[in-house]
């Protein structure tokens, strides 16, 4: 095993003397002659030499016994009924391998090589072989064989001499089938072509092929303009590229349908099940299995060839039943890349939809939580008073109780009802003055001064939106105020649309990190985060409300809740 893994490596590395080895041996049984005895050895050596340098199968792979049966049969049939038609046949496939590993090799020597063994394979096949094919009163002067003969054998020195990189001793053999195919054609029509011209025009060998040279060459430099003309329009290689994307596979009617089927379903699993079950409908497909999250199925037959295909979280298995062409498997694996993103997509948005729900329960929770703190200021500054009373009630104390009791009891009554039904929220609007003359009381006795003292008229406004949008801005003006005992605030109202409502202070600026997302965003402050501006904000917009910063300077820090132009105050 080891001296066979070891003959494998050394015909690997030296895969070009083994390709001047076939060749030379070629020469010889084509000057020997193929009826003789020495040439039918030399041409079963010759085939042995190609067996080991051949691009198709691995020299250190191990080969069945079916295998070996096969290719002994081969070589036998070949040496037992060898013509000239067969090996004219022969050297046109060894020049349509040669010619599709041609364009493969970066390095310009090593092209240089496969070219010169193209060059002598071309040669041999229109000075030697096919005159032996031809009647004799066609046949070519002796010159021409002389030449074949002892010409074309200078070519094998050049080829042993001519330095390589040494990279590409260790490059991969690969075969262009396309190339391949395309050289070995073009060398059939050279052939037939220049046969049927001898028989139509009644010329000479050489005359007739110079004709076929010339007309081949001007064909097939109008298909090479054709291929890309430049001259302002689309040539061949557009149309061929179109035909080889949609080969075999109707991949614009997929795309289509998958695009159709994500908007109509919206679970990603059972979009993926359905999505998967019409590619049965694909030609050569029998079945699939996929896997993604966790969760697995599976559409039409598991029976046939099977074909992995992978994309992030998507594991997609295909059943056809043929082996697929590499074309194939990039068609398929971009549908596996396509529903891989689907799905994702999928995944995303229900992801976002669950967020949407706990944001909802958040900026609920979060406006209640404020409502309940400023009820809860309230009862604490009740508390307070009663705490300063002696054995008997002032006067003053009742009347606080008063007016303070019923407005607490119905802001809890109106917490709970939006609790219960947030969507009654919009129909709790209160005329204007009365809103007013009940902020001015509730904050009476912690020095606010209100602009004007009162408001006529009955325009109706928002109660839980004025009344948020107010305490939170006063609460949090009485807060900076603890630090400076001077800071002076102001309320002010303005009746006549657009409504507004402004709270100032006299204290310091805002810095502008914090104003830029004061209300888009929390932001870190001394005092919080201030989230309970940023839902104020989100509450005023349900309103059709605006709420913002009016001026920020050392001594006049406003904000102010605004109603927009042309907007009425009055629910419709």
């Amino acid at each position: 095993m080891n001296a066979l893994s070891g003959l494998a490596n050394l015909t690997y590395g030296q895969r070009r003397w083994v390709l001047v080895g076939l060749l030379v041996l070629l020469h010889l049984l084509l000057l020997q002659g193929i009826e003789s005895g020495v040439g039918r050895t030399l041409l079963v050596v010759h085939i042995g030499l190609f067996i080991l340098w051949q691009p198709f199968v691995r020299a250190e792979q191990r080969l069945s016994w079916l295998q070996l049966a096969v290719i002994a049969a081969v070589v036998l049939g070949s040496a037992i009924w060898i013509s000239w038609w067969l090996m004219i046949f022969w050297v046109m496939a060894l020049a349509g391998i040669v010619g599709g590993k041609v364009f493969f090799f970066a390095a310009r020597r090593t092209k240089v090589l496969y070219l010169l063994v193209l060059t002598y394979l071309v040669g041999v096949l229109l000075v030697f072989l096919v005159p032996q094919v031809i009647p004799q009163s066609y046949v070519m002067p002796q010159i021409f064989f002389q030449l074949a003969k002892y010409g074309l054998p200078v070519l094998f020195p050049l080829m042993a001499l001519l330095p390589l990189e040494q990279e590409a001793e260790d490059e991969v053999e690969v075969i262009d089938f396309v190339y391949s195919a395309f050289v070995f054609l073009i060398l059939a029509v050279l052939v037939l072509g220049s046969v049927a011209a001898m028989l139509l025009i009644n010329r000479g060998y050489i005359e007739s092929l110079v004709y076929t040279l010339v007309i081949l060459s001007a064909v097939l430099f109008l298909l090479a303009w054709a291929w890309n003309p430049r001259v302002g329009f689309t040539g061949l290689n557009v149309l061929f590229s179109r035909y080889l994307l949609s080969i075999g596979l109707p991949f614009e009617r997929w795309l289509h349908y998958l695009a159709e089927h994500s908007q109509r379903e919206d679970q990603p699993d059972k979009f993926l099940d359905d999505a998967l079950s019409g590619m049965s409908r694909l030609p050569w497909v029998a079945g699939g299995k996929w896997r993604a999250a966790g969760k697995e199925g599976g559409f039409g037959r598991h029976e046939g060839q099977c074909s992995e295909f992978r994309h992030n979280a998507l594991s997609l298995a295909v059943y056809t039943r043929h082996p697929l062409s590499p074309a194939l498997i990039w068609h398929f694996d971009l549908l596996a890349q396509l529903l891989g993103e689907f799905y994702q997509a999928k995944l995303r948005g229900q992801e976002l939809q669950k967020l949407s729900y706990v944001r909802a329960i958040h900026e609920t929770g979060a406006r209640l939580t404020h409502d309940v703190k400023n009820l809860l200021q309230s009862l604490n500054a009740l508390c307070f008073a009663a705490a300063s009373e002696g054995e008997e009630i002032s006067p003053q104390f009742q009347a606080l109780l008063r007016r303070q009791l019923p407005v607490i009891s119905q802001r809890l009554q109106q917490t709970m009802d939006k609790l219960r039904r947030p969507e009654l929220e919009s129909t709790q609007y209160v005329p204007l003055g009365r809103w007013w003359a009940a902020l001015r009381g509730r904050y009476a006795e912690n020095g606010v001064a209100f602009e004007p003292e009162s408001v006529a008229g009955e325009m109706l406004v928002p109660a839980t939106l004025f009344n948020g949008v107010a305490e939170n801005l006063l609460e949090n003006a009485l807060a900076k105020r603890q630090g400076h005992p001077d800071l002076r605030i102001r309320v002010s109202i303005a009746a006549e649309a657009p409504l507004s409502l402004t709270v100032c202070d006299d204290g310091a600026a805002i810095p502008d990190a914090v104003a830029a997302d004061l209300f888009r965003a929390p932001v870190a402050s001394h005092a919080g985060l201030g989230i309970g501006l940023y839902q104020a904000a989100r509450h005023a917009e349900f309103y059709r409300y605006a709420l913002g910063i009016l001026s920020n300077r050392q001594g006049r820090v406003c904000f102010e809740l605004r109603q927009p132009a042309g907007e009425g105050t009055t629910p419709q």
